[in-house]
Formats: structure tokens, sequence, C-alpha cells
């Protein structure tokens, strides 16, 4: 053995023999303190306090300390060795009668070598001695836990439960039991936001359109329209696209975009050097117009600054000229307020006459400023002439159409109305009275038909029918039962309702018209000969409560 090695085992051998010595003296030491009296309060207190043990430094490993100094001599360690013989074999330790335990708690037994020396490594092995952990300590605990393999009996207890239940997978076998099927793994497909929400937007537009078939056919079979009114889906609906487009049509073979294509040899014939250009189509406002310049719109402030640099340079202009002698000075503006200022001296020596010239001058300065301001007013023919400029202008930008239901529009108030404004207003179109249905159809520039709506929708009271003035008894009577609302029951108000607006691309009417008649096909027929009969059909169609729930908030 080498001499290291052999030093080393018997330095450890020396500190577990005085680890084993400091488990006896506490025991002795227990046994005599339980035999002695305590000392007593007085010596406890003037007990001086234990000194700090100073650290010294490591001395060279001591010999084996001899039976004397530690308490135990070879009868004892062979004693205790014999006991853990017997304690190793399943024996019970033999007992001497005159030795008693001193302590319950008991050092844990030496294993020993075959030459009969402490075994280190069994020491370690067995825990008496900690072990180092290292970073593969645990991963060699767990190689060391799969390697034990289960007994016969667990595997065949595994097995007769498998075999009993089918469904159960053994936890120590990986192996799949046989007549059960294998789960495959699927993947993850997630649904797209807004999926089933486009879905039902689908379905309500779906049922909300069969729902207007149905309502239009029965107002159609209400009315007694079913030989002049066909109410089809081209009037709902738009046409589906074509099965081909034109342009693919030469192509294909067959009028599907699933066909085969054209041979090969035959695409020189149909691919040629000439390039299809699409007609182009003409915006809706006026072609020739001249296109218009709109000035910087400028916010409060820069309009602030633009008229004070304006007035300072005509100013500036103003007193060069009176510099130079080419125009006279302005006379002194004196007020009141500043009468002592300007006029010190004078004004003192008579104050009356001062005054009566200073407010005389004040009263001309203001009669000037009024009679610059009324020369500045543009004349009645001037103001009508810019309004119908203004109106002009209004009409290049584009064509709007609005169109209106009345239930009652035949009283002479409300037909002026109706008519002077669309006058005013430089509108054109046409008024169809009918027991049935009252239409108003106006067309005119944007800002003409916005004021015309509000005038319709908000400024005009429909239920104030006042009768005649200056009539005599018998003809106010005759009157009032000829301006009886014809169509309208007892107790209803009058309304009126916006049915359509929009833009279209020239105008269908010359001028403001007004027409009465008595059926149907013919107030139809009016319109026909201006191609605006779709606006009647829509009127007819719709009722009270769907152009309540979609009138404009003005």
């Amino acid at each position: 053995m080498d001499p290291k090695q052999k030093a080393l085992i018997e330095a450890k051998r020396a500190e577990i023999l005085a680890k084993m010595a400091k488990f006896q003296k506490p025991a002795a030491a227990a046994t005599s303190h339980q035999q002695r009296p305590p000392p007593p309060l007085q010596q406890r207190q003037q007990r001086p306090p234990p000194q700090q043990k100073l650290i010294t430094p490591a001395a060279p490993i001591p010999g084996p300390p001899s039976a004397g100094k530690t308490g135990l001599n070879l009868v004892e360690l062979q004693r205790r060795i014999a006991e853990a013989k017997n304690r190793l074999a399943g024996t019970t330790p033999t007992v001497r009668p005159g030795v008693a335990r001193t302590s319950e708690m008991k050092p844990p037994t030496l294993p020993l070598s075959s030459s009969g020396e402490i075994d280190l490594k069994a020491m370690i092995d067995t825990g008496i001695i900690p072990r180092r952990e290292t970073t593969n300590t645990k991963a060699l605990q767990r190689a060391k836990q799969n390697q034990q393999t289960p007994t016969p009996a667990t595997s065949k207890k595994s097995t007769a439960t498998s075999t009993e239940n089918p469904y159960l997978v053994s936890s120590t076998t990986d192996a799949p039991v046989e007549g059960v099927k294998q789960r495959r793994p699927r993947q993850l497909k997630f649904i797209q936001p807004g999926k089933y929400i486009d879905m039902a937007n689908q379905e309500r537009s779906r049922l909300q359109l069969e729902k207007l078939k149905r309502e239009i056919t029965e107002n159609v079979k209400k009315a007694g329209m079913q030989t002049e009114l066909d109410v089809s889906d081209k009037v709902i609906k738009r046409e589906q696209p074509p099965a081909v487009e034109w342009w693919d049509a030469p192509f294909l073979v067959n009028p599907a975009y699933d066909a085969d294509m054209v041979e090969a040899d035959k695409m020189d014939q149909i691919v040629t050097s000439y390039v299809h250009h699409p007609v182009p189509i003409q915006p809706p406002g006026d072609v020739n117009a001249t296109p218009v310049v709109r000035s910087l719109m400028l916010t409060k402030k820069e309009r602030k600054k633009m008229r004070r640099q304006r007035r300072a340079e005509a100013l500036k202009d103003k007193r060069d000229k009176i510099r130079l002698g080419l125009i006279d000075p302005d006379p002194p503006k004196v007020k009141i307020s500043n009468l002592m200022k300007v006029l010190g001296e004078e004004a003192i020596q008579d104050p009356t006459k001062v005054e009566a010239r200073v407010r005389k001058e004040m009263e001309h300065r203001q009669r000037m400023h009024d009679r610059a301001n009324e020369q500045r007013k543009l004349t009645a023919e001037e103001r009508r002439a810019k309004i119908m400029n203004k109106l002009k202008d209004d009409q290049k930008v584009s064509n709007e159409v609005a169109v209106f239901k009345v239930k009652y529009c035949s009283h002479p108030k409300l037909r002026y109305k109706i008519e002077m404004n669309a006058q005013q207003y430089q509108l054109t179109g046409i008024v169809i009275v009918h027991p049935k249905c009252n239409l108003v159809i106006v067309e005119g520039g944007p800002k003409s038909i916005k004021a015309y709506k509000k005038l319709m929708l908000r400024r005009i009271d429909w239920n104030d029918l006042p009768p005649p003035k200056n009539l005599s008894a018998e003809d106010d009577q005759q009157q009032q039962q000829e301006l009886q609302p014809v169509g309208l029951p007892e107790g209803e108000e009058n309304s009126c309702f916006l049915v359509w607006t929009g833009q279209v691309k020239t105008k269908s009417f010359k001028r403001f018209t007004w027409r009465t008649f008595e059926s149907e096909k013919m107030a139809r027929e009016e319109l026909g000969k201006w191609n605006v009969e779709n606006y009647w059909d829509i009127a007819i169609a719709s009722t009270d409560e769907e152009l309540v729930a979609r009138q404009p908030q003005l």
C-alpha cells in the first residue's frame, strides 16, 4: 500500500475514534451531573464568561489515540465489532448483564474489511460518511433505478391485467396492446376571426331579400298592378356575371373556364399585334367644364396676419404720398376723449366753441363712413344676379336627384311652397298628384338639393291647412270641401318622406311642372316619357314604416 494512502486511512481512523469518544463523554457527564447538586445563584453570577477559543494554525495529523485517553479498551472494541456483525447477520446483539447503555443514541456501526480494518468505501456507500454531490450524481441514481428489472411475479400480473382489460396499456412497456386502435395525432385547425360572423350576415341578407320580395309582391297584389308592374328579380338585384368574359371567350373551346384551351397552332390567328382599348366613360359632370380651382384654405390666425400686412402696406403707401406732397394729410381725428391733448390752449380759451366743432367733425366722419358702406352695397338686381350665378356654378359640380313621397299636397299653401322654392333654387322636376301616392321629383346642384331637403323634411308644417281668406260663407264651405285631404284617413297626420337621393349622369327634366292623375297607369306613363318610372315603382313599393326607418338626420 502507498504510504500516503496508509497515512490517510490512519487519520480517518483517528477521526472516527475521536467522534466515538465524544458520543460517550456526554453520557458520562450526564450521570455525574445528576448526582452533583447545582451551584448556588451567586456563584453562577460570579462565574467569569467563557473565553473564546483562538483558531490555531493547522497542526500535523495526530496518530491513533490510546485507550486511556478515549475511554475505550480493546475488549470494548471487540464487543462492538461482534454486535455489528450480529446485526448485519440478522441476529439480536448479546448484551452483557453488567453493562448498561449510556445513551439511547448509538453510533453507527462501522463496516470492516477482510483484514479486520475499517472499510471507508463501505462507509461511503452505506451513507455513514456523506458522499460529495457532483454534477452526475442524480443521473447515476436514475441509471441504477432503471437497471432494476421487475420481478417475474409483477410481469405476470401485468400481462394478466392486460389480457383481462384490453383498453389498459401497461406503463412499463411502450409496445401497443393487440386489438386496441392507436389514436393518430391530428394538427390543430384554427378558425379565422370573423368566419361565422360573415356566414351569419350572408344568411341575414338572404332572409331579408326574401322578405322584401314577399312584401313587394303583396303590395303589388293589393294595389292591383299585376298587369302594369312586373316585379322580378332584375328589379331587386343585379344580374350575375357571365360564365366567361368576352375577352377570354376566343381562347376557350367551350364557354367555361374549366374547359380546354385552344390549340397552340391557332393562337397566332387569335393573338395579333392590335391592342383593344376600351371606350372611356365620361364623368357624370359637365364634360367641357373648366376645372374648379379652389383657393387655399387659411386658418383664422393666418387670415388676421394677411389682413394686418395688407393694411400696413396700404398705410405705408399713403404716408409716402403725403410725404411727397401728392395728397393732403388727413385732418386730426379729434374726439371728446382726446380734446385736451390735441387742442390744449385753444380748448382752454373757449371750451364750448371747441366742443361744438369737435362734435360736428365726429358727425361728419360718421356720415362719410355710412355713405361709403352704402356705395359698396349691392343693389337688389346685383344680389339676385349673384345668387343666380352661385346656383349655376353649383349645378356644374354634379347633378343630384331627390324623390319625396307626400300623403297630401293639393292645398294651395303647400303647393305654393313646393313650386316657389323649386324655382328659387333653380330646380327642375315634376309633381305627380294621385289619390294613392303624391310624388315630388327634383333635380339640381348639391347645395340646392340640400336646402330643398331641409324645406320638405323640416321647415314645412304639412298639417297646417288653413282655409282661404276673403271668401263668403257658401264659397268658403265649398272650398273647404274641395280642399279636404283625399286618401288621408281621419285622425291621421299628413307627412313627407324622402324615398331616394343620389347622383345621375344627366338631367331628365327641363323645368318644374305639376301634374294630376286619377290612374296609376297614366302617372307611370307620364314618368316613362322622361325615363324615370322607376321612381314611381320604388315609392309605391315602400311602406311608411320602411321610409320612417331610413329617414336622414338633418
